[in-house]
């Protein structure tokens, strides 16, 4: 389903030149091209250069975690109150004030209180959670005024909670922060080997006005609105993350232009349920590690400048749109999406519309075949179920290696794949099975062919489809699990001026991911159609080898163009089908 920006000028997004390699390097920055600023009519806004993939750096206190050697001061909270042993920390009533830099054990148990750190020389304070227990009902647990760096160790062995209330009481109505059960108004780091549960009963779980890195930990996050947010960054190395959010998971905020948000993912362990997107940039978006499982109300995985997908295993079992941003590059890693709309969605903005290309609106900012929106995969394994279009792009795509499935949709309003401009195939592996009305081929700019197969009704879920060469080497296995009127695939295996037999149903005795089988033997199906490749993309129909339908993956791969998206006649086919030898 098309959107298009309304609301930030985000300008166009140059697409970086990227490969694989220096994808799959955490640390590799890549480098504007300026490609897409040769397309971009006059009336777009100015350009802008973003790097896809951003250094992270950690400093060495990021993961120290031991404390004994480090003359710690304790504090013992006590339900109403504390005890101090040590300097740089006062109480009053039921607030323990840190005003030094240095290190902090906490113990105890606080029943409505606050630790405040404002430390005016911007030095380093370590918070060392040792089975510690605070609660506040109007305002944050854990406030940082000002500090230079706070760290939150958890001791290891250690079960800790941070909560806060479901209403703040403010000094003035226009005062609206802090609003986290843990507030910090700098850096904020989180390491260490125990566990911490946050309850931000008011409105967020963790926000750092500044940089957010986690570095190790249990996190049990429930906010009301955001789980975890950092303005500038949120960069998860190592740690388990568990987070029931009515609003974003992980987020961050900065829309300064050339300086947007980042969020870097490295490794960890994450179980995120949120009501809205579950990660959200507001700028590019890293990952490069780790294991994510993640059921979103809203996008599974959102940036407003680009992602790139390096490493890890994401599956995103329910959103709305899978993965969405107006770049997105896969190099490498395991992602799994199932969506009730797009599955990947290249796209300038969030507000959805009946069409697509052309300027956006008074601002200008493009969409369609002149956009520099882009989807690159170079790398990686890609499986998408989708009920609206499986890949779309208010741009190009472009396909250079990696394995990607693609099932979905079923209705004729939405395609398998869909894009404004072209698609261009040079390697590896995909295979878009789905409804017919709008399905689109590859472009014919593409190096490796690709063969289209539209069937005259739709084949029932799990019917299995073959397509092997005239020698009886097999192309493609595969058991589509939800119903299926149109079958794309590209594979280094076809090649141009030879012949190959198309078979639906039979059994296969090789190994099955995805539905998509490995090896093995197949037999027992009924042959469909006979067929020679004669060009890179070739269209077929039971009766065999048809013409392209306009604009639908031809020569420009422009839907705009020709018969456009609606009024193509239906496929061809009657002839029976005949049993394969």
């Amino acid at each position: 389903m098309k959107k298009l920006l309304i609301t930030k000028q985000a300008g166009v997004v140059l697409l970086c030149a990227v490969i694989a390699s220096a994808c799959s390097d955490q640390t590799a920055t890549t480098n504007s091209n300026a490609e897409a600023s040769s397309t971009a009519s006059a009336s777009s806004t100015k350009a802008a250069s973003t790097d896809l993939i951003q250094k992270v750096e950690y400093a060495d206190d990021d993961k120290y975690t031991d404390w004994s050697s480090s003359n710690p001061t304790e504090i013992k909270l006590n339900g109403t109150g504390a005890s101090i042993n040590g300097s740089g920390a006062e109480v009053k009533e039921s607030t323990v004030s840190i005003t030094a830099a240095g290190t902090y054990v906490v113990s105890g148990k606080l029943d409505n209180g606050q630790i405040a750190i404002d430390v005016k020389d911007k030095g380093t304070v370590r918070l060392v959670l040792n089975g510690a227990e605070i609660y506040n009902n109007s305002t944050s647990a854990i406030f940082v005024e000002e500090a230079g760096k706070t760290i939150i160790s958890l001791q290891e062995g250690t079960n800790n909670l941070v909560s806060d209330g479901k209403t703040y009481v403010y000094p003035d109505a226009s005062t609206d922060e802090p609003n986290s059960a843990i507030f910090s108004k700098d850096d904020l780091t989180i390491n260490g080997a125990g566990k911490l549960v946050v309850q931000g009963n008011y409105n967020n779980g963790i926000t750092s006005k500044d940089k957010l890195k986690i570095t190790g930990g249990t996190l049990d996050i429930h906010a009301i609105d955001d789980a975890l947010m950092g303005r500038d960054l949120v960069a998860v190395q190592e740690g388990s993350v568990t987070i029931e959010a009515g609003g974003h998971g992980i987020k961050t905020t900065k829309d300064t232009e050339g300086s947007e948000g980042y969020i870097d993912i490295a490794g960890g362990s994450f179980n995120i349920n949120s009501g809205e997107d579950a990660l959200h940039s507001s700028g590019g978006l890293h990952i490069n590690g780790g294991d994510m499982h993640i059921n979103a109300g809203d996008d599974g995985i959102n940036a407003e400048v680009s992602i790139a997908i390096a490493g890890g295993t994401i599956d995103i079992a329910k959103s709305n749109e899978g993965i969405e941003a107006p770049t997105v590059v896969i190099s490498d890693g395991k992602t799994s999406v199932v969506s009730s709309d797009d599955g990947v969605n290249i796209s300038s903005g969030d507000a959805e519309a009946a069409g697509g290309g052309g300027p956006a609106g008074p601002g200008g900012n493009q969409s369609g075949a002149a956009s520099s929106n882009k989807l690159t995969i170079s790398g990686g394994n890609l499986t998408v179920d989708s009920k609206g279009d499986g890949l779309d792009s208010n741009g190009s795509i472009a396909m250079t290696g990696g394995t990607v499935i693609v099932n979905g949709p079923t209705e004729n309003g939405n395609g398998p794949l869909d894009y404004d401009g072209t698609f261009v195939m040079t390697g590896g592996f995909l295979v878009a099975a789905g409804s017919s009305g709008m399905a689109q081929a590859t472009s014919e700019q593409s190096t490796q062919p690709g063969v289209l197969m539209t069937y005259s009704k739709a084949q029932q879920a799990g019917a299995m489809v073959h397509l092997e060469d005239s020698d009886g080497n097999t192309v493609l296995t595969f058991t589509p699990p939800k119903s299926y009127q149109s079958l794309f695939v590209s594979s280094p295996t076809i090649k141009k001026d030879a012949s190959y037999t198309l078979s639906s149903g039979g059994t296969s005795t090789g190994s099955q991911v995805n539905g998509l089988y490995d090896g093995g033997k197949y037999q027992g199906g009924t042959k469909v159609v006979d067929f020679t490749t004669s060009s890179v993309i070739t269209w077929l129909s039971e009766s065999g080898v048809t013409a392209a339908r306009s604009g639908m993956g031809g020569p420009g791969g422009n839907r705009g163009q020709g018969g456009g998206r609606g009024g193509m006649p239906p496929a061809g086919g009657g002839e029976p089908p005949q049993k394969t030898q």
